[in-house]
């Protein structure tokens, strides 16, 4: 109860929305920062484990681990009124109202994940926003979640693109669509295909996607374009070319309590050219797409790393969720969930047709059938799955 309260008072009630929005831009502007204060090569995730603890105010952060490779963190007062003030008025510049209904798919705990019973949801005190489960999503629970978000009538929905994606191909299976005025899906925390966003946008409308990461260097923003936005009032950004494209290096600007200069990230972007003015309207730097982080890639034996493999799946009857994990160079493991009533050999038979097409006849394919397939801790979806080592 105290946290929610503390969320409402630096989150989520009218007044503080209008300074995020209305005053903040007057201290968050862009830095200018020489040359000479940058270094020449990347801090790293291991660096950053050997940091001490820093003193004074702070508080204290966590990766959800998607990349087997957890890492504390530290954040600054500012640093997460910074956080806010990006989200804020990114919201706000695209039709969200500065008192707003919103609704939130972002993996929360919300109930046991064996129970399976509706409702599969609550909603906070204070702030009034409906979480929803991301752990309870299948054909049987889905109606249930489209019933409460007519019921609720969210202006926004905040949602892992795994999430949202389910639940709209579901409304489109049912025939379910919106009837109020909603100002869009903003999506984090994933990579999201085009074929799945435009998917989304079917049923939902408007898609914004925010790319960031937990230590907090860079921050992208999807226009209504589709091309992303560097955000320069939050960090500095370059694009570094390496063997495997142009890489997202990041120095943050207003973390005191964990400084950094040049992290890799390891994310990389397509579509970028430094000339080039989005027709949006937006004059900051852009990118076409954000690729894959290294945890989307199938790795195979002569050294190429083979991404977007959610196309492979897209055309198959009755697949309802799908889940590749590589235990060697030679070997691959496919789970996947059925639709009710469907034929699970004549899926099976799909999905390995569709991957040899794609990997070849080097790495051997095998296919099993479940009932559901885990999230993370974080309630993440993770379509690849590498073993340690790989």
């Amino acid at each position: 109860m105290i946290k929610d309260f503390l969320w409402f008072v630096i989150k989520d009630n009218i007044v503080i929305n209008f300074v995020y929005i209305k005053i903040f831009p007057f201290f968050f502007t862009k830095k200018n920062i020489t040359n000479s204060s940058i270094k020449t090569v990347f801090t790293t995730k291991e660096e950053l484990k050997q940091r001490s603890q820093p003193k004074g105010l702070y508080l204290k952060g966590f990766t959800s681990g998607t990349t087997n490779s957890p890492l504390t963190v530290y954040r600054s007062f500012v640093s997460i009124l910074l956080e806010e003030y990006i989200f804020k008025t990114y919201t706000h510049k695209n039709g969200v109202p500065l008192s707003s209904n919103i609704a939130v798919i972002r993996g929360d705990m919300i109930k046991d994940v064996n129970d399976l019973t509706s409702p599969y949801w609550i909603v906070k005190p204070f702030t009034r926003r409906l979480v929803m489960s991301s752990f309870h999503l299948s054909p049987e629970s889905i109606p249930f979640y489209l019933d409460k978000l007519q019921e609720f009538k969210p202006d926004m929905i905040m949602a892992y693109p795994s999430s949202i994606t389910l639940i709209a191909r579901e409304a489109i299976k049912i025939g379910w669509s919106l009837d109020w005025d909603f100002k869009g899906v903003f999506t984090s925390s994933e990579t999201f295909s085009p074929e799945d966003k435009k998917l989304v946008e079917q049923v939902f409308g408007h898609v914004f996607d925010h790319y960031g990461q937990a230590e907090r260097v860079a921050v992208l923003q999807s226009c209504s374009l589709g091309n992303y936005h560097v955000r320069v009032d939050y960090s500095k950004v370059e694009f570094e070319k390496d063997e495997d494209g142009l890489k997202i290096v990041g120095t943050n600007y207003y973390n005191s309590a964990m400084p950094i200069e040049r992290y890799d990230t390891g994310d990389y972007v397509k579509g970028y050219e430094s000339s080039k003015v989005c027709e949006c309207g937006n004059n900051s730097p852009y990118v076409t797409q954000i690729i894959g982080r290294d945890d989307d890639y199938i790795l195979l034996t002569d050294g190429r790393k083979v991404g977007r493999l959610d196309v492979a799946f897209k055309d198959i009857e009755g697949l309802f969720a799908c889940q590749i994990e590589q235990t060697s160079y030679q070997k691959i493991l496919v789970k996947y969930v059925c639709e009710e009533g469907i034929n699970s050999h004549i899926v099976s038979e799909s999905i390995l047709l569709n991957l040899q097409l794609r990997l070849g006849s080097t790495i051997h394919i095998e296919c099993h059938s479940v009932l559901s397939i885990p999230r993370t801790k974080a309630g993440k979806f993770k379509s690849v799955i590498r073993a340690n080592g790989l």
